[in-house]
């Protein structure tokens, strides 16, 4: 009994020492399609790390018996920065099943590898009937209905104040469509906290009627009720075009999603034999039913915060002199709604001084609900000496899963404030240091003068050195942007591809525009997609006609390299315009640099 006293014991200290949020380790998993590939056809292979501050040494594995297309892409959350999806993708060849091996990496200093998949790759007519062809006499927009639509589902239509929701809006298509989110949701009456966006590029797939839909995670929230009654979560919104084609293609079916990036390309602009229908979708409006907390027994310290939680409290420094100043810090952990975890109320001694306190949070928002800790950081000071105790610090919060309230306390804390004062110390410091070298003070004047002397000396040979490396530093930047690859140059490639090869025209034209902007824009890893590129552009005054024409460009490029589409425009006239396109955009670039 008394060791099983003891082990309780020590697993309470670990629960005090290390809070609920350390315990969320680095997640790495292998996504793959669960349906069968043809032979021939494009798919990707996705590697995603979750609660990860820090990604790198990002190792991929050998994929056996599969091209590899592009990548890897990399996409992070603009508000969630521990999630991290690298993507491959990848072309099959020949048909059987195959092992998609994990790949490594270090996820905040810790080697991890993600599981293993299989790909199986069959003959097109085993798999999934493809949904690009219009038969004579379909209706499209009733075939549109069936194969895209957008869904809002929610974990929980009934709940608490403070206890959160998960809302998450789901795009299911089978169709070659680009989607653009023109309308998102206002979650009124609630506290929102974003798990991931549209830029963080998750997709899945899912089987639904006997048909395998792929999956895009547009947006998914964690709302926090912060009133009780009814409220509705508005409708999302898309504006869709989508194309089919009036001929049987071996095409796998594609999708995009953006966020009101760009104007989309009009309806006569796409290949021969191709009809382009537009259509917007939306989610139905949905109701939640907020109930308000139960109002018996509750402390005065409970402003709000719903979950589970631990409190301690501690200071820097306990033994002060007069007028010193240090901190008292007060550390909520647990799992709930963070943004209703006030500061907690302290019994200040009326001797000491103290001011308001600064906060700092540590979450991670990949875990639901809200999990980590908020720290409150107090600066306080006396010039009274004495002995002072703060009283223990109370907080109090309401348990969902028990129903009840709860109020927990940290210790009391005990301050001690000497006679000696901060000042007083210093100066006596300098006085006995003064004391113990009077014979000395007049070699020491003069010691001083030639040193400073020696100082200015050494200070005007620095500044010119300094001078020297910044002139240098200027010259070797005029060198290097005079090394800039010229716009000739980039198309050689593409122009001198053989002419009945149309996939290496269309890499390289699509590598030489890449190329260019990575060199006048120094692009990363995770902005080398359109998207970014069209936001950057536009903010650097690019008109947005010429920027849809580079983005159509793009797509075209991207289309003739991993598509066996007829493009219905010559190589030619697509070599022309991609020139003529940035030698605009190299005008506009030129321009601004002579201004700035």
């Amino acid at each position: 009994m008394k060791l099983f006293s003891h082990i309780i014991l020590v697993f309470s200290i670990l629960l005090f020492l290390f809070p609920l949020g350390v315990f969320a380790q680095p997640r790495f998993k292998t996504v793959v399609p669960q349906h069968p590939i043809a032979p021939g056809e494009s798919f990707q292979v996705q590697y995603i790390v979750e609660n990860a501050d820090n990604v790198s040494d990002f190792l991929p594995p050998q994929f056996h018996g599969f091209r590899v297309v592009a990548g890897p892409n990399i996409y992070s959350g603009i508000k969630s920065k521990r999630y991290r999806n690298l993507v491959f993708t990848l072309a099959a060849i020949n048909e059987g099943r195959f092992k998609i091996y994990g790949a490594s990496c270090l996820a905040d200093g810790r080697l991890i590898k993600s599981n293993e998949a299989i790909v199986k790759v069959i003959a097109l007519k085993e798999s999934d009937e493809p949904s690009y062809f219009l038969s004579p006499g379909e209706d499209p927009f009733k075939k549109i209905r069936e194969n895209l639509f957008l869904k809002l589902i929610i974990d929980k239509q009934n709940c608490f104040i403070g206890e959160p929701l998960v809302a998450t809006f789901k795009l299911y298509s089978r169709l070659q469509s680009k989607s653009d989110v023109v309308k998102n949701p206002g979650f009124y009456g609630f506290g929102v906290c974003d798990m991931i966006n549209v830029n963080d590029n998750v997709q899945s797939e899912e089987k639904l009627k006997g048909h395998w839909f792929d999956v895009h995670t547009i947006r998914k929230v964690q709302l926090y009720p912060l009133q009780s009654g009814t409220f509705t979560i508005d409708p999302m919104e898309l504006d869709n075009r989508i194309e089919f084609s009036r001929s049987i293609v071996n095409k796998k079916t594609e999708q995009e999603v953006s966020e009101n990036m760009y104007n989309h390309e009009s309806a006569d602009d796409h290949a021969a034999n191709t009809e382009v229908y537009q259509m917007k979708i939306k989610t139905d409006p949905v109701a939640i039913r907020v109930n308000p907390l139960p109002g018996r027994n509750v402390a005065d310290t409970f402003t709000g915060a719903v979950g589970n939680f631990s409190i301690h409290a501690f200071t820097k420094k306990d033994t002060l002199l007069k007028n010193e100043e240090s901190s008292l810090i007060v550390e909520i952990n647990g799992a709930g709604n963070f943004q209703a975890v006030s500061a907690p109320v302290i019994n200040w001694p009326e001797a000491v001084e103290v001011f308001e306190p600064s906060i700092s949070d540590t979450l991670d928002k990949q875990l639901v609900p809200l999990t980590g800790q908020r720290s409150f950081k107090y600066i306080f000071l006396s010039n009274k000496p004495g002995v002072y105790t703060i009283p223990a610090i109370s907080f109090t919060f309401f348990n969902v899963k028990t129903n009840t309230y709860r109020t927990i306390s940290a210790k009391r804390l005990t301050i001690f404030i000497s006679a000696k004062n901060k000042e007083d110390k210093v100066l006596f410091k300098q006085i006995s240091r003064s004391g113990s070298k009077n014979k000395l003070t007049g070699w020491l004047v003069g010691s001083g003068l030639f040193a400073l002397i020696v100082a200015i000396f050494f200070g005007l040979r620095r500044k010119q050195a300094r001078a020297k490396k910044v002139a240098k530093q200027k010259e070797k930047m005029n060198e290097t942007s005079s090394r800039l690859i010229s716009i000739e140059e980039l198309l050689k490639p593409a122009e001198s591809a053989p002419g009945n090869d149309d996939k290496i025209f269309y890499t390289e034209l699509n590598h030489a525009a890449w190329n260019y902007f990575n060199q006048r824009l120094q692009l990363s890893g995770s902005q080398t997609n359109k998207t970014d590129l069209a936001k950057i552009l536009i903010e650097k005054g690019i008109q947005r006609g010429k920027v849809d024409e580079l983005i159509n460009l793009i797509h075209q490029c991207e289309t003739g390299m991993y598509t066996k589409a007829e493009m219905g425009v010559s190589k030619k006239e697509l070599l022309y315009n991609t020139k003529q396109i940035m030698e605009f955009i190299e005008d506009v670039f030129t321009q601004h640099g002579a201004e700035n």
